[in-house]
């Protein structure tokens, strides 16, 4: 690793984190809460947004003046197009870079009939970790030793899933024993009756089945539940401590806990305001992370939309038109040999690129805590 020594003062080390595709700024997101995970984390800015877009690309006395300001130690970069006066005077203020997620990183096209630029400009990185084998070995071939190149994949385009209270989660699978489970996620109020007869039709396939409602609203939890007796259902409420045995049809969770608790105990979940308009909905990408089959209706917000498109083309998912149709999707899901295919799927698709954010962290963790101890 090349050994450049920060300017600033000692210090928590600052990394400041650039996309020059606004596109790829999730990349950047993820990466960085992976940092935050860390005992010894850097301090981070991050630009590449239309809400944090950072110095212009090819203003050096802005480019200068914002590393000073920020007291910045390390330049991470994500992007197709390599924003070359922002890694010079990086250099120039004695800087480390590294380029991540890289596949085919070209260099603005007026530099490209200089003879060797793409290849002195790519040297000038201290690391490049690349997509792939692919393209690990074509960087490695045009930079000839001159920048440590690692395939280290493809990086995460969504956040990991958060812990959970592991103790909980045990003792609920314990009281769970083999019965099947699936989870009405975050449900507001006016889809209640659409997830209650849903379990209805589910339960004539699997007569042991329980639903476990977390209400959007707690304040709603002894509504959901007087709703669900009014139907016909043995009901327990979180928030009551009541217990879940043999009996028990709905589990009102209403307690705020945290939905991964559920998540994690439900195959399938329903998500919650998909068939509302404008209601919006909670994390679809925690549920999938999370290994739950996802069904929903055809709302949602428009940071969600493009993970359940993804969802659904990959058969990740089930989308539903009306509220009538749930109870046939869950019940298919319920299935197990459909229901873990659909899953893992989803858990495969979420968690994509996990692997390589980690990598690339512990490589920002160890080149600052190596250079910072050089001070």
């Amino acid at each position: 690793m090349t050994d450049l020594k920060p300017s600033a003062p000692r210090g928590r080390a600052m990394v400041w984190l650039h996309s020059t595709d606004p596109g790829l700024v999730p990349v950047l997101e993820v990466l960085a809460e992976q940092l935050a995970d860390f005992d010894k984390a850097p301090d981070v800015v991050l630009t590449g947004s239309a809400s944090a877009k950072g110095p212009a690309k090819d203003d050096a006395a802005a480019i200068d003046h914002f590393i000073e300001t920020h007291a910045i130690h390390l330049l991470v970069l994500v992007g197709v197009v390599v924003p070359v006066t922002l890694l010079e005077r990086a250099q120039a203020k004695g800087l480390a870079v590294l380029l991540v997620d890289a596949k085919h990183p070209e260099v603005p096209s007026r530099w490209r009939l200089v003879p060797g630029h793409t290849r002195n400009t790519l040297a000038r990185f201290t690391q490049i970790h690349a997509q792939d084998q692919q393209s690990a070995a074509a960087i490695t071939r045009l930079v000839r030793g001159k920048t440590d190149v690692y395939e280290t994949g493809r990086l995460a385009r969504y956040a990991p899933a958060h812990g959970c209270n592991a103790f909980e989660l045990n003792a609920m699978r314990a009281s769970l024993g083999a019965r099947p489970v699936w989870f009405a996620y975050d449900l507001p109020e006016a889809e209640c009756d659409a997830a209650l007869q849903a379990h209805a039709h589910a339960l004539r396939r699997a007569h042991r089945l329980l639903m476990i409602l977390q209400p959007r609203d707690p304040s709603k939890g002894a509504a959901m539940a007087q709703r669900a007796r009014e139907q016909g259902f043995m009901c327990a409420r979180r928030t009551l401590e009541e217990e879940i045995d043999d009996s028990t049809q709905v589990y009102i969770a209403d307690a705020e806990d945290d939905p991964g608790l559920f998540l994690r105990l439900a195959p399938v979940s329903f998500l919650g305001g998909s068939l509302t308009q404008d209601a919006g909905s909670a994390s679809a990408v925690a549920a999938a992370a999370l290994g739950s089959a996802l069904i929903f209706g055809p709302y949602s917000t428009a940071d969600q939309r493009l993970f359940l498109d993804r969802l659904c083309a990959v058969g990740a998912g089930r989308q539903i038109g009306i509220a009538p149709a749930l109870g046939e999707a869950l019940a298919r899901l319920l299935a197990p040999d459909v229901g873990a295919d659909v899953a893992l799927k989803a858990w495969t698709l979420a968690t994509d690129g996990s692997e390589a954010t980690l990598k690339v962290a512990r490589a920002i963790i160890d080149w600052t805590q190596l250079n910072r101890g050089r001070e």
